[in-house]
């Protein structure tokens, strides 16, 4: 029993503090795209760090209960803070787990579990979904809450999310979460108070702080909107 309670601790330190990184790659009838997504958790918090917008988003996990979102801007080392539970995009946070997983416990919970292969941290368990006429296949990591590969092929498209980099350093973690700490932050209830603050005027008039960042992967098909992972 104490080497199985040992081997559940490794692997809940694990899945609290790493970096995975994602190739996500659309085929259609439009060509070939590829785009990168980053995976960071550190204890309560997780990012999504999207590399060719420079956009990164973070979710703070407070008191188990509220979600406090923050959203990064790399490129001006800026950043726009909501308060926990306030509503973005007129959307509240709710699922954690589809933050912290990408895949939230709740679209786990809607497929047929398969196939379980491997043992220690890195095991793996196969999910399958039909859903509008698409198959959807995951590679699920159960010790690390995490993805392996997904897939959804449907007539028109095909949608393949592959890991490629997967660590447990803790150090880059920290220095990644650090970084952004330190950029110039504006609560969003005031960003209408402020007409005078270039970086504003021109999120706002993009339409980065009206729509979401993320929302530019739904938009072009790149990736799976946010409803399917609920």
């Amino acid at each position: 029993m104490s080497a199985q309670l040992a081997h559940a601790e490794s692997c809940d330190a694990q899945a609290s503090t790493l970096h995975a990184e994602y190739t996500i790659h659309t085929h259609s009838a439009k060509g070939d795209n590829t785009k990168l997504l980053n995976l960071w958790r550190q204890q309560n918090m997780v990012a999504h760090e999207y590399p060719q917008t420079r956009i990164t988003e973070t979710w703070e996990h407070i008191h188990n209960r509220l979600i406090k979102p923050t959203r990064y801007f790399d490129e001006h080392q800026r950043a726009i803070e909501y308060q926990p539970g306030e509503s973005v995009h007129g959307k509240t946070e709710t699922s954690w787990t589809y933050r912290n997983q990408l895949f939230s416990d709740e679209l786990l919970a809607s497929m047929t579990p398969g196939n379980k292969q491997g043992d220690d941290c890195l095991q793996t368990q196969t999910y399958t979904l039909n859903k509008n006429g698409a198959e959807w296949t995951l590679i699920w990591l159960p010790e690390l809450s995490i993805a392996k590969s997904f897939s959804v092929v449907s007539g028109s498209q095909t949608i393949e999310w592959s890991l490629t980099t997967l660590q447990f350093d803790q150090a880059p973690v920290d220095a990644f979460f650090a970084h952004r700490m330190a950029y110039q932050t504006t609560d969003f209830a005031d960003i209408g108070d402020d007409h005078t603050d270039p970086f504003l005027t021109k999120m706002v008039h993009q339409g980065f702080i009206e729509k979401g960042a993320s929302g530019y992967y739904n938009a072009k098909g790149e990736a799976i909107g946010e409803g399917h992972h609920h």
